[in-house]
């Protein structure tokens, strides 16, 4: 066999361990998927909006419509809910397909959210909030579904002449597997002092709370359980330059079954002054660094594929009469490093936003909202 195909069955391979652990997708630009990561962000910034994430990962390998044989697409959209200022809420929905292969294995997702916003803790002689803290659930559907007469199993390959003959395989199995689940989480957003200088953002969330079955083998053992999934996020900033210049670290720590991620960097925000107006932008460097544990006796790691990701994302505002619509459009790229590293080309992404800002209050306002 040439180099490149072997290259492709080592991929096909990889592919192979990914769907036996049951990881689920992720996203380089945490910014534009908080959604995903978790529901307590549901109209945490007071205006309506709709984001729109497309991820495609190994661009070097074949996939279905595109290079890359996992792609994701994502669309969101949530509100802020206000009751006179004392009922604070967020709601929303979203859709999601994940499509691994040449579209043989598809995994599609529809659900909603909602947050609970708890009461804003200021002192007497704050004019901003001090801590919002936030409360959130998703409940959602999920469909696999499988065309076991395209997959290429251990049994067809042949080591002089590649793909041969048909499978033993029972191609009986199911198809289609269709499931309910939920995730949760919460989220704590500080104002150092109430000054708008220095903000902190914590969040914890856990999906698959109900550990649901995704065998297409029609099995039920523990081994066939989505694992659930946790996660870790920290966000802060702080002012270098009259609200003009902002800088601050971004971690985000997941951890589902044996596989472990963190993703750790900084984000510059930026407002470049124009003949008209402030050009909002932000650059984000970060490192996605993960591994397995292999041997849960002896602590043995596998480190997988590793990445330094570059993301540039520009905010603005189309200004029609006197209603002003805000917009979004973000990208980035990952370079691998270890593992099969830039043998699959590493992944990037495309995001857009449309947002609808309401009348804004005293809540935290930071670059987080304003960028």
């Amino acid at each position: 066999m040439n180099t490149s195909t072997k290259i492709f069955l080592l991929l096909l391979f990889s592919l192979w361990l990914i769907g036996l652990r049951a990881q689920d997708p992720t996203f380089s630009q945490f910014d534009a998927n908080q959604l995903y990561y978790n529901p307590a962000y549901a109209g945490y910034k007071q205006e309506a909006r709709v984001e729109i994430s497309y991820r495609n990962l190994w661009p070097n390998v074949p996939g279905k419509d595109v290079p890359g044989p996992l792609s994701t697409y994502s669309a969101a959209g949530d509100a802020f809910i206000s009751v006179q200022n004392k009922f604070n809420a967020g709601a929303g929905g979203f859709v999601m397909q994940d499509v691994e292969g040449q579209g043989f294995l598809t995994t599609s997702s529809a659900g909603i959210f909602y947050s609970q916003h708890m009461p804003h803790i200021r002192s007497r002689s704050d004019r901003m909030d001090r801590f919002n803290v936030y409360f959130g659930v998703k409940v959602y559907y999920n469909d696999i579904h499988v065309d076991w007469s395209r997959f290429v199993f251990s049994d067809q390959l042949n080591a002089n002449y590649g793909i041969t003959g048909p499978s033993s395989f029972n191609q009986t199995s199911l198809s289609n597997r269709s499931y309910m689940d939920f995730d949760y989480g919460v989220l704590i957003r500080n104002n150092f002092r109430a000054q708008g200088k220095w903000y902190n953002e914590l969040g914890f969330s856990m999906a698959h709370v109900l550990e649901p079955s995704i065998s297409l083998t029609g099995a039920n053992s523990d081994a066939s359980r989505l694992p659930r999934k946790y996660v870790a996020t920290y966000r802060g900033t702080v002012s270098l330059s009259d609200d003009n210049f902002f800088i601050g670290p971004t971690v985000l720590f997941e951890n589902q079954a044996k596989f472990y991620e963190v993703n750790g960097g900084v984000d510059f925000y930026f407002k470049m002054k124009s003949k008209h107006e402030s050009i909002p932008l932000s650059i984000g460097l970060y490192d996605r660094f993960s591994f397995i544990t292999k041997n849960s006796e002896t602590g043995e790691q596998k480190i997988n594929t590793s990445a330094i990701i570059l993301a540039i994302t520009h905010r603005g505002n189309f200004v029609t009469g006197r209603n002003t619509l805000g917009y979004s459009i973000g990208a980035s790229v990952d370079f691998p490093y270890g593992g099969l590293g830039m043998q699959t080309a590493g992944a990037y992404e495309i995001n857009l936003g449309l947002m609808i800002p309401y009348k804004r209050s005293n809540t935290i306002k930071c670059p987080f909202e304003a960028f």
